[in-house]
């Protein structure tokens, strides 16, 4: 702390530093003369080439640093404070200035604002200046006419076809970026139709303007190739993919020789023709050639398709034997032959085949030391078809107090707690099904996932066995969503009680407590809906939006009234377990705004709501919502807040959890220095109850006074970003606590060192 306040004090004399005849910019400003332009301030800040130097409250600690440093440059640990932690500050320069007048105005007349006015200015004052840029905007170019001129006959009917769906239309204001992106459209097409060679440096746009009018006609043209050996222009060659060959053991050390290959006829429905593929060095390829039918999407005798490349690459990305793959076409010169060929040459190199890892681990749970051991096996490669087999084996022992049940806590031993598991999953790159659907395995290139596990947890008081199972695909529909669906999902706990931990169960009235140590089932299917439009080159706004949807039981109750099912009491029992019946839905909402040299501002919304009905009165614990911790409302331990307005007035031992759960965060993200990142945030929400609780006194949801029952806290974070993993270091106090009194709730004049939670993860919380 002392340190920091000396930065931040000395940072006010940086005055002394800069030289008599310079000043740092602080800030640049963009004012735009008009209310009713289709350019903001945010669209021109990119253009001014001189950034300012950013202040924390006016100080500027890492400016004072660098001037400090600067002439130690000379000493390896000074110039990497001075390069690392000091920060060059931006002179004023008004050449920079004009240059930027001329980038904003070329910017301008891009998007149509021909003949527009920019000027700049400035005002200094103790060596800081302010920067202004004006726009006195022109009135904008619209589109009046729009048409093409295509000497290739071929190509003009090409693009005649998507013509219309183009992005600038009649009546649109002229932009350059926009027909820019044409070309690329056009591009895209026309290699996706056999134009291998074929770039968007051919498309032209003749502009024909009317300064009088503002208005502009434009002309799409495509050239023809030139031919030097004629000295003519040419038609455009069209491509037809002639031979497929594929080496599944390729290796770029090895010197290349002609090759032996092996045909694969093979085809992908009844009523579509066979294909052939060409495996070369076929020795010992170590996965069988099916594998590739679906995968591979360039196929001999059509035409060279650009979008069945990138389906080819996204398909193989796969197929995890593989670490790298590469395609090449190679063109063919056949006399006598009017069509254009190519070969297409797929080379993939494997990757290591297995994996194991073993892990050690100390546990800490409330107190109670134990260890924990992991061995896990990964094979690239189980079944020869580049399917991924995980076994990961568990094991651990822990000394647990004990609760006796007539308040004494003791250790029956040492290690009283032992736990046993072993979880299996396969991985398959391709979609079992009992049902072909070949056109939407094309194109989303679903995969397969299969997962089964077994679980020991033996107490001194009890023992319990979870078996889980489940089956389900996961695809993506294009860059920006993703479908995750798990049409069979299996999760079956046994318990033994002890006789003397059982009585204390029968006195329990919380069934959500009783359900813990009390045998169920749950079989129903879960789906997931995501989408980011992130983009991980750049640092543009995205959104972050995902759906979960869950049910269980609603299969099973079919069966209520066969033999299959024994009803007790209220409920229906199969092989003497009761099944879960329930609705669970969730929403989660991101947004990611970027200002600035890397900082951000985050904001995320999550609702949640669980619907228990027909044979079960309550939601599973492990099903049910719950708030606090790492990753949500940080102002509160784990599963320790709600639900509702509950307090706890017994100060009982008991996990909160809920059927209803709002939150909303907001974090505003910021660089330090270096690999360091600080965060300031905030955190609001809770859990409720559907019902009543004998347990939860307070807890039950209710639209009139929900809102009186939202947390708040507010906390400071530092992230250690070393790029390819984040460890987060996260400190927040509650503010707004409604456990108690409704009067007593805001907690800021009540904080105490002992109310600050500190919260340890890897990766950012959202």
């Amino acid at each position: 702390m002392l340190l920091i306040a000396t930065l931040l004090l000395s940072s006010c004399a940086i005055k002394g530093y800069i030289p008599d005849d310079k000043s740092i910019i602080t800030s640049n400003h963009v004012v735009i003369d008009s209310s009713k332009t289709e350019f903001s301030r945010f669209d021109i800040i990119p253009f001014i080439s001189l950034k300012p130097t950013h202040s924390f409250f006016g100080f500027m600690p890492r400016i004072w640093l660098y001037y400090k440093t600067e002439d130690k440059t000379n000493k390896k640990f000074w110039r990497w404070v001075n390069e690392n932690l000091g920060n060059k500050p931006t002179y004023l320069s008004t050449i920079s200035m004009d240059e930027s007048e001329k980038q904003i105005i070329t910017y301008l007349n891009n998007i149509g604002y021909f003949k527009s006015v920019v000027y700049s200015s400035y005002i200094t004052k103790n060596k800081r200046t302010n920067v202004t840029y004006k726009i006195i905007p022109s009135k904008p170019y619209k589109v009046q006419n729009k048409g093409f001129d295509i000497a290739d006959s071929t190509i003009r009917k090409l693009v005649a076809e998507i013509f219309d769906d183009l992005p600038l239309k009649t009546g649109n204001t002229y932009n350059a970026y926009t027909l820019d992106d044409e070309r690329d459209k056009i591009t895209e097409y026309l290699r996706n139709n056999g134009y291998y060679y074929f770039s968007k440096d051919y498309i032209y746009y003749d502009i024909d303007t009317n300064f009088m009018q503002q208005r502009a006609d434009i002309t799409l043209r495509i050239e023809n190739v030139y031919d030097s050996e004629t000295n003519t222009y040419i038609p455009h060659k069209q491509y037809n993919i002639r031979n497929v060959f594929i080496n599944p053991n390729y290796n770029s050390q090895e010197e290349q020789t002609v090759p032996d290959t092996t045909e694969y006829v093979f085809s992908l429905t009844k009523k579509m023709p066979d294909f052939t593929f060409h495996f070369v060095n076929t020795t010992n390829p170590k996965i069988r050639y099916k594998t590739f039918d679906q995968v591979i999407q360039i196929h001999p005798n059509e035409k060279y398709s650009l979008y069945r490349v990138s389906q080819t690459y996204r398909g193989l990305n796969n197929l995890k034997i593989y670490n790298k793959n590469y395609i090449e076409f190679t063109p063919l010169e056949i006399e006598g032959d009017s069509i254009n060929y190519l070969d297409c040459n797929i080379n993939l190199q494997k990757g290591k085949l297995n994996y194991y890892n073993i892990q050690v681990e100390g546990t800490n749970s409330g107190g109670d030391l134990g260890i924990l051991g992991k061995v896990t096996f990964r094979n690239k490669n189980i079944f020869r078809g580049s399917e991924v087999f995980n076994i990961n084996f568990r094991a651990g022992i822990q000394a647990q107090s004990v609760n006796s049940g007539s308040g004494d806590v003791n250790n029956t031993s040492i290690f009283n707690t032992k736990e046993l598991g072993v979880d299996v999953s396969i991985l398959f790159p391709r979609f079992l099904s009992f049902f072909g659907l070949t056109n939407f395995v094309l194109e989303y290139q679903p995969r397969t996932s299969l997962t089964a596990g077994y679980n020991m947890q033996i107490r001194s008081i009890y023992s319990r066995y979870i078996l889980t199972a489940g089956f389900g695909y996961n695809w993506m529909q294009n860059q920006s969503i993703q479908h995750i669906l798990t049409p069979i999902n299996l999760n079956s706990v046994k318990v033994n009680p002890s006789e003397e931990f059982k009585k204390l169960l029968d006195q329990e009235t919380n069934q959500r407590i009783k359900d813990q140590y009390t045998n169920h089932l749950i079989f129903g299917l879960d789906y997931s809906f995501i989408f980011s439009n992130q983009n991980i080159r750049t640092l543009n706004d995205f959104f972050y939006f995902k759906i979960d949807f869950e049910s269980s039981g609603n299969l099973l109750s079919l069966f209520n009234n066969t033999k299959l099912m024994k009803e007790v009491d209220d409920h229906h029992e199969i092989f003497g377990i009761s099944y879960s019946q329930y609705l669970k839905f969730s929403v989660d909402f991101r947004f990611y705004h970027y200002f600035g040299e890397n900082h951000q501002i985050v904001l995320r919304q999550m609702v949640g709501l669980g619907i228990p009905y027909g044979n079960s009165y309550d939601m599973p614990f492990e099903k049910s919502f719950f708030a606090g911790g790492s990753n949500g409302m940080r102002g509160w331990h784990f599963r320790d807040l709600g639900p509702g307005g509950f307090s706890n007035p017994q100060n009982l031992d008991i996990e909160r959890i809920g059927d209803i759960q709002l939150e909303f965060n907001a974090e505003y993200r910021f660089p330090i220095y270096g690999f360091l990142k600080g965060a300031i945030f905030t955190d609001m929400g809770n859990i409720w109850t559907s019902k009543e609780s004998s347990t939860f006194v307070d807890g039950k949801f209710d639209f009139n006074t929900f809102y009186k029952q939202l947390a708040i806290d507010a906390g400071i974070g530092f992230r250690f970003d070393f790029s390819f993993f984040l460890v987060r270091v996260d400190v927040a106090a509650p503010i707004r606590d409604p456990e108690y009194p409704e009067n007593e709730r805001w907690r800021l004049k009540n904080l105490k060192l002992t109310n600050f939670i500190w919260n340890f993860g890897i990766g950012y919380p959202f």
